[in-house]
C-alpha cells in the first residue's frame, strides 16, 4: 500500500470480540460458565457474562464507583459514545474480518498483529484449566478471523500464567498450529507470582525457541494485582485509573525483564511493552541503570549488562501516534526499539487518521520509517 512512501505495519491493531465467540469455540463441558453476550446494536465491547447473567469480570462503566457519572447510558466503556460515529461502517458488519480489512484500507495500513479487547481470563480466582480454557477458544478464533488475508491480518496469541505447564502447551499450539506470530499476556503479578520469577522460565524459553515476541499489555480491572487499584472509588478514579494503569505496569514489566535476570537468562528472547506510551523509557531505564550500578553487588540473579543495555538489545515499547515527546526518546535512545499501533477500534483511537497525526510529529530523519515498518517486522518476524 506505501501509504505517503512508507509501508505500515500496526504493532497492535484490536478487534471486538463477536457476542457468540465463547458458545462457538470453547469445550462445550464448561457448560454453564461459557461466556456469552448479546448481539452488538452499537459501538463498543461486548460485556461477557455466564448463564446466570453474572458479568465474568466487571470492566468499564461497570468497574466505576456508583458515585461516579456515566454521561452516556448503556455506554460500555468510557467515551466510546464520542466517536460511535466514525464506526458506523464496521458496526453494520459486526466488527468482522472484512470490517477489519476495510479498515485498515481507511488506515492506510499494510499488516496488522491483531490484539483482544477484554481478556476474559485476567482473575487470579479462576482455576487454570479454565483460565486457559478461555485463552484457546479466543486463540481459535483469531486463527479463524485472520484467514480472511493471511498475508494482512496477522494473529496474536492469549497466554495466561495461571499454570506454567499450560502456558507452554498453549504457546506451543498457538504459534505451531494456529499460526500466531506474537503472544499477548498482561504484565500483572499472577497469583503472586511476578513476571520474572523463574517459575515462568518455561514460558520464556519456548517463545525464544519458537522465535516469537512475548508481549506484555495490561488489562482493564483484572482481578489481579494492580497498581491503580488504589484509586478505586475515589475521586475521579474514570481519569486516574486510566491515565496511570498501562504506563506503570510496563514500567514494572521492563524493570522485571531489563533488571530481574529474564534477558540474562534468555538472551534472544525478544520482548514488546505495548500501549503505554513510550515518553516515560529513558527515564526509567536511567533510573535501572543508576540504581543497578549502585546495587549490583547486592543481586541475587546475575546480570552482565546494565538495564537498557538489555532493553536495547531485545526490546521494543509502542508509541502514541500524538506522543509529541517522541523526538526526546529518539534523542535519547534511538529510533531502533519502537513501534507503533493505531488502538482501532477503541474509544482512545484517533482512526481512521492516526497514522496522519504520527505523521505531523517531528522527528529525526530515518526514524519515521523504522517506526512504521522496520522495527514492528522485526519484533514478529515479518518480511
Amino acid at each position: 500500500m506505501a501509504r505517503d512512501g512508507y509501508k505500515i505495519l500496526d504493532s497492535d491493531m484490536h478487534v471486538f470480540e463477536p457476542y457468540d465467540l465463547y458458545e462457538k469455540y470453547m469445550d462445550p463441558k464448561w457448560g454453564e460458565r461459557i461466556p456469552r453476550g448479546k448481539p452488538r446494536t452499537k459501538h463498543g465491547q461486548i460485556k461477557f457474562t455466564y448463564s446466570d447473567g453474572r458479568p465474568l469480570r466487571p470492566s468499564g462503566t461497570q468497574a466505576l464507583a456508583a458515585t461516579t457519572p456515566k454521561p452516556n447510558s448503556g455506554e460500555s466503556s468510557p467515551g466510546e459514545s464520542q466517536v460511535a460515529h466514525r464506526y458506523a461502517k464496521p458496526l453494520a458488519r459486526g466488527y468482522d474480518a472484512v470490517s477489519q480489512l476495510a479498515a485498515m484500507d481507511d488506515e492506510g495500513l499494510d499488516v496488522a498483529v491483531l490484539f483482544r479487547t477484554f481478556p476474559l481470563h485476567c482473575d487470579d480466582s479462576l482455576e487454570p484449566e479454565y483460565a486457559n480454557a478461555l485463552c484457546r477458544a479466543w486463540n481459535d478464533w483469531m486463527a479463524d478471523f485472520c484467514k480472511a488475508d493471511a498475508k494482512r491480518l496477522r494473529p496474536s496469541a492469549l497466554i495466561t500464567l495461571h499454570d506454567v505447564d499450560l502456558a507452554v502447551d498453549e504457546t506451543r499450539r498457538a504459534i505451531t498450529d494456529l499460526g500466531a506470530i506474537g503472544l499477548c499476556l498482561v504484565p500483572e503479578p499472577s497469583n503472586g507470582k511476578h513476571i520474572h520469577d523463574r517459575y515462568y522460565d518455561p514460558v520464556w524459553r519456548e517463545a525464544e525457541k519458537l522465535g516469537v515476541p512475548v508481549c506484555f499489555h495490561p488489562a482493564a480491572s483484572p482481578n489481579q494485582d494492580q497498581a491503580v487499584h488504589r484509586f478505586r472509588g475515589q475521586s475521579n478514579e474514570a481519569v486516574l485509573i486510566n491515565a496511570f494503569r498501562n504506563p506503570i505496569e510496563l514500567m514494572f514489566a521492563v524493570g522485571s525483564f531489563c533488571a530481574g535476570g529474564v534477558l540474562e537468562r534468555f538472551p534472544k528472547l525478544r520482548v514488546a511493552f505495548l500501549e503505554g506510551n513510550c515518553s516515560w523509557l529513558p527515564w526509567a531505564l536511567y533510573r535501572l541503570d543508576e540504581r543497578w550500578e549502585m546495587r549490583k553487588d547486592y543481586c541475587n540473579e546475575s546480570m552482565s549488562m546494565k538495564p537498557s543495555d538489555y532493553f536495547l538489545r531485545q526490546c521494543f515499547i509502542s508509541v502514541d501516534v500524538e506522543e509529541d515527546l517522541l523526538g526526546d526518546v529518539v534523542k535519547r535512545i534511538g529510533a531502533d526499539n519502537l513501534v507503533i499501533s493505531t488502538d482501532y477500534p477503541h474509544a482512545d483511537s484517533h482512526w481512521p487518521d492516526a497514522v496522519n497525526h504520527f505523521m505531523a510529529m517531528e522527528m529525526p530523519s530515518g526514524a519515521r520509517k523504522k517506526i512504521l515498518w522496520d522495527n514492528c517486522a522485526r519484533l514478529y518476524g515479518v518480511d
